[in-house]
């Protein structure tokens, strides 16, 4: 059975209880946002205890703002601040993957600069880290495929690998889906599901937008057949992505 994790939209003792049931993982989302932390230093141990027997366990580190291929050094100070804080929150949560944003905003920095930059800054930061915790870098705004590979490539580390969004992918640039998976494969150990129309990061259930899903669910088998999927659908579309996910047969034995 492909490995399955749930995102909790920042509500884990909502969806807890239905990864229990299923037998599935979740992503913690709520420390994506430092100012949990800060503002109620309690909230690690209600997590802890919120997801206690569920397996396995992502976090989802902070990215706003963050850019860790930035020309000036203080802006990398800051990201590797928040990335820190965000790794810490992994381990405290017993997490084996961290999931944090690439940060390329598209037209403010040319390729190679960024690629030896973002390079130093990962291969300093992972450095001394546990093996055994996953670092998936996600796109976001990029426009393609090529840089974020690059990149994952530049550094060269078995802990660190890609996660595909495919919403973002599919309404944030031109390239089809379909090509971002063919480009990426193997580099992708962790998807994010969702659907969208387009034109926005609606993060609908699937079946109710746009993307192609069961070619690029049959891609995503086929070049990436290793990497876990993370349905980020919102509310209902939790429910429906799951429906989705069994009507079309990527729930079963593989």
């Amino acid at each position: 059975m492909k490995q399955l994790l749930i995102c909790d939209d920042s509500k884990a003792r909502d969806v807890a209880p239905l990864c229990r049931k299923l037998g599935v993982g979740i992503e913690v989302q709520a420390f994506y946002d430092p100012r949990v932390l800060e503002q109620n230093p309690a909230s690690l141990e209600e997590h802890r205890q919120a997801i206690h027997g569920i397996a396995p366990v992502s976090v989802h580190g902070c990215f706003g703002d963050l850019c860790p291929g930035s020309f000036d050094a203080l802006v990398r100070n800051i990201a590797r601040q928040r990335f820190e804080q965000s790794y810490h929150v992994a381990v405290a949560l017993g997490a084996k993957h961290l999931v944090l944003h690439h940060g390329y905003v598209p037209h403010t920095s040319p390729f190679p600069g960024w690629i030896r930059r973002s390079t130093e800054f990962w291969q300093e930061f992972l450095s001394g880290r546990d093996p055994n915790i996953r670092i998936h870098l996600e796109n976001m705004l990029e426009l393609d495929p090529e840089l974020i590979s690059d990149v994952v490539h530049s550094i060269d580390r078995p802990n660190l690998d890609i996660n595909l969004d495919i919403g973002h992918a599919h309404c944030n640039t031109n390239t089809p889906v379909i090509k971002w998976i063919e480009r990426l494969g193997s580099q992708i150990g962790y998807v994010h599901l969702h659907d969208n129309h387009g034109q926005s990061d609606e993060h609908l259930g699937l079946g109710q937008g746009t993307i192609p899903l069961v070619d690029v669910c049959q891609a995503l088998n086929e070049y990436a057949p290793d990497a876990l999927w993370a349905v980020e659908a919102e509310g209902e579309g939790i429910r429906q992505s799951l429906e989705w996910l069994g009507e079309n047969g990527f729930l079963a034995g593989e």
